[in-house]
């Protein structure tokens, strides 16, 4: 019998064999809700790439060799391989543990000191004098840098998963729970780098408060852009601008997306004013709802010694990483704010600098146009000699790419590409599935127009309206007490959970960032619907239930 595979008319996809094809492939929509700008999908590609002269590492004899990830028609999608038969002799799970032990302290004295080194070097170095004949070397140092740190992102974020697979197994052998988030309710309350960003966007809206001409300007204006002008020019805001520009020394270079095409919170800082202005109201420290999580989270740890079978053999090694969760947690969202966020912003300024150069030397007409180069273009036409390209080529082929990447904008990709996906696939139950899940029952039920069903991501329920948010121009929109829906969110956006009543996404899993943060702010969230962002309209009235995933949309 012949395979249909799944290849839609409307997502044409060019193979490099047919191994390739035959695998199943799926949609990461966490991190490409939308398609990716070539030169950002080429510097997410070079990090697994062979160094020049560098043997790759053979794969498995029994796994075929291929990509890690790989961008079609903007989005990225992941191969799903058949299992390898399991080791003879499997680690142990005290083995296991025991490795784990060691994961918080390797964060701690080696990959968050390159880290935080590595990016003070690359702060460091000036790109407005830097010549353009020293430019290509410049581009390979922060290209290494941008390799070596998503090396480390790696190193970072395998031992979470890791660990968290470990407790969730053990908590449901010990409670036989049916409650998926159970165990990641015993990890709340912990700081980390995206709460305490928030925490310093709520001591800037205090400030703001406690400030007359700054809550005047910031209460009566309705665009931001004239609110930014006119605080800048008000000599009685001058301090409050500098506590601003303080903040976006230490925060902002985040974006708003993953994409390294739009511009950092530094560029254009609308962002962290909207949230403030949203933010206008008597506010307390901004530590209560982390405290109570704090609390709540250790009189259910007690419980839990109180009420499990302390001879049972898996209570000890419960309770011992439970405490290594703990201790590496915080870095599910300070490896984000250190690689994704700070790496990024500084792979957008070498960008930009080729892209001056590429302007001076007549091969575009604009900088921005850069992010539809890819790499190796750039390189090179970085080591072109003068007048040997004409600037038309380059800029017929930035307007093609522009006018597909629009056109990938409104059309949905496929789930899956390739081979259809297995019972086993749609079946798997991996940690990582519980980030980008491959499959959500009763997505779509066309008895029930009104009711959409994803994943219960964060408890609770929640009534209000619906603020539908696609594009960083839509923040503006978004009012306290509303229900955010929107494709995905990145730690950039956590200052809007600080406002918002609610969370419903398309995409994600009660791992993902949406789902973090929510529970982080007791929010009720249901991710992975699939079709909010296309089947609710902005302002409907909503009910949100995050227990059971469903989203109820009245008339």
């Amino acid at each position: 019998m012949s395979i249909e595979y799944i290849e839609p008319p409307s997502f044409p996809v060019i193979w490099n064999s047919e191994e390739e094809r035959n695998f199943t492939w799926v949609w990461d929509d966490v991190h490409t809700p939308i398609p990716n700008t070539p030169l950002t999908s080429s510097f997410s590609s070079e990090w697994s790439r062979p160094r020049p002269g560098e043997t790759p590492t053979p794969p498995p004899s029994t796994t075929p060799a291929l990509p890690r990830r790989r961008i079609i028609n903007g989005y990225a999608y992941s191969p799903r391989i058949p299992k390898p038969e399991p080791p003879v002799d499997p680690p142990s799970v005290e083995s296991t543990i025991d490795r784990l032990s060691e994961a918080r302290n390797k964060w701690d004295t080696d990959l968050l000191p390159k880290l935080q080194g590595n990016l003070a070097k690359l702060r460091g170095i000036d790109l407005a004098s830097t010549e353009a004949s020293q430019l290509p070397d410049t581009l390979e140092l922060f290209v290494e840098t941008h390799r070596e740190h998503w090396q480390i992102h790696m190193q970072a974020v395998g031992p979470i998963f890791q660990s968290t697979g470990v407790l969730s197994s053990l908590y449901d052998q010990l409670t036989s729970s049916d409650n998926p988030l159970a165990p990641y309710e015993l990890l709340q309350g912990f700081h980390n780098k995206s709460l305490e960003t928030d925490q310093a966007l709520r001591v800037l809206a205090n400030e703001a408060l406690h400030t007359p001409p700054v809550h005047q300007i910031m209460s009566y204006h309705t665009h931001v852009d004239s609110m930014i002008t006119e605080l800048k020019n008000s000599s009685q805001c001058s301090e409050y601008i500098a506590s601003v520009d303080r903040f976006l020394d230490s925060y902002g270079f985040r974006s708003s997306s993953l994409d390294l095409s739009i511009p950092t919170w530094q560029e254009d800082p609308s962002f962290v004013f909207l949230t403030i202005k949203s933010l206008l109201s008597p506010l307390n420290s901004g530590d209560s709802t982390n405290q109570d999580l704090a609390a709540k989270r250790e009189e259910s740890v007690e419980a839990l010694r109180d009420s499990l079978d302390t001879n049972d053999s898996n209570y000890d090694l419960f309770f011992r990483i439970l405490k290594i969760c703990q201790d590496i947690w915080p870095i599910r969202e300070d490896h984000a704010f250190y690689i994704e966020q700070a790496t990024g912003a500084q792979m957008r300024r070498i960008a930009l600098r080729c892209g001056e150069t590429l302007v001076q030397q007549g091969l575009m007409s604009d900088s921005r146009d850069i992010f539809y180069l890819e790499l190796d273009e750039i390189r090179k036409a970085l080591t072109l000699p003068p007048a040997s390209e004409t600037s038309e080529s380059y800029t017929a082929l930035i307007a093609d790419r522009k006018e597909k990447r629009n056109h990938f904008l409104t059309v949905t990709p496929p789930q899956y590409l390739g081979h259809p996906p297995t019972d086993e696939l749609l079946q798997e139950k991996m940690e990582t599935t519980k980030f980008i899940p491959h499959y959500v029952e009763s997505v779509e039920d066309p008895s029930h127009p009104n009711v959409l069903r994803g994943i219960g991501a964060s408890a609770g329920t929640y009534r209000g309206i619906a603020r539908v948010i696609l594009t960083t121009e839509d923040f503006a929109k978004v009012e306290p007490g509303d229900i955010l829906i929107c494709k995905s969110t990145t730690p950039p956006w956590t200052p809007l959970f600080a406002t918002i009543g609610g969370l419903v996404t398309d995409a994600g899993g009660i791992l993902s960032h949406g789902a973090i943060v929510a529970r982080e702010y007791g929010l009720p969230a249901v991710m992975a619907t699939k079709r909010a962002t296309t089947s609710i309209t902005d302002g409907a009235i909503l009910v949100v239930d995050g227990t059971t995933g469903i989203v109820q949309i009245e008339e």
